[in-house]
């Protein structure tokens, strides 16, 4: 299985983030502040308190479900012919039943294959996976090792939890009368880390955080300040914990084989 852990390059700098930070610090305060008259706040009544750099996580995940299984079924066919008292299929004499239709009972062999190709928050936050993808699709990263910048945030949805959900996703039930081979692959995690600016301005002794996205420039006037969870990237090991049972794991609830694909064995 490939393991990644990739950060993006900065396309909005510090000096440019914090330029739009200043041109949005009056709305850091709600809309409430905004809205009074006579006690509104104003640009040079703002005080730039602190700033930070992070970078937030989010995970991709791909993996596919192959399958092998048999059906019974019967396949009906209207007969056009009303003088027809039997018909001989495949060497068998089959006789139409009151609707003049024939029965055929027959085994249907089938496979399947279902992908899964998902962005996760790696913050639990509800952002759409399209966000993420575009992230990923159009701005430019690189594969780390390791950092000892305390820049990073520790991911709250664990890779652990992430097969979790990758096998409630896959495991869909089967219609079938035998399964042969249900088989999920885990193809590739991939740990991205995105940049994010943050900037605490106080107006009156209260404080307001603005939000400029390092990638796309995106504000967010409702930011919050996270030092508290900032540190070095840390363990490779730890981020990418599966839990040893996943190693070659039984999937509970049908005998389906968990396979961790190497792919540069491949």
């Amino acid at each position: 299985m490939e393991e990644q852990i990739c950060v993006f390059d900065d396309v909005y700098h510090e000096g440019a983030a914090h330029s739009q930070a200043e041109k949005e610090k009056a709305q850091a305060f709600g809309m409430l502040a905004r809205m009074k008259v006579w006690d509104r706040p104003k640009d040079a009544d703002i005080t730039l308190h602190s700033t930070e750099k992070r970078y937030e996580p989010f995970w991709h995940l791909r993996a596919v479900r192959k399958t092998r299984y048999d059906k019974k079924t019967c396949y009906s066919i209207a007969l056009a012919n009303p003088h027809i008292q039997s018909v001989e299929v495949l060497g068998q004499s089959c006789v139409p039943d009151a609707r003049h239709t024939l029965q055929l009972a027959a085994i249907e062999h089938c496979s399947g294959v279902v992908t899964l190709s998902e962005y996760f928050d790696g913050m639990s936050r509800e952002t759409p996976g399209k966000v993420l993808l575009d992230y990923a699709n159009h701005f430019a990263n690189h594969v780390i090792e390791t950092s000892s910048e305390p820049h990073f945030i520790v991911p709250v949805v664990t890779a652990s939890f992430l097969m979790q959900e990758m096998k409630s996703r896959l495991m869909k039930p089967l219609d079938a009368d035998e399964i042969l081979e249900d088989l999920i692959e885990v193809e590739s995690i991939t740990l991205f880390y995105r940049p994010m600016y943050a900037f605490d301005f106080v107006w009156k002794e209260r404080h307001g955080v603005i939000e400029i996205d390092g990638l796309n420039g995106r504000v967010n006037r409702e930011g919050r300040m996270l030092s508290g969870k900032l540190r070095a990237l840390g363990s490779r090991d730890a981020l990418f914990d599966l839990g040893v049972e996943l190693a070659s794991a039984i999937v509970p609830g049908g005998g389906v084989l968990l396979r961790m694909v190497d792919k540069l064995a491949k």
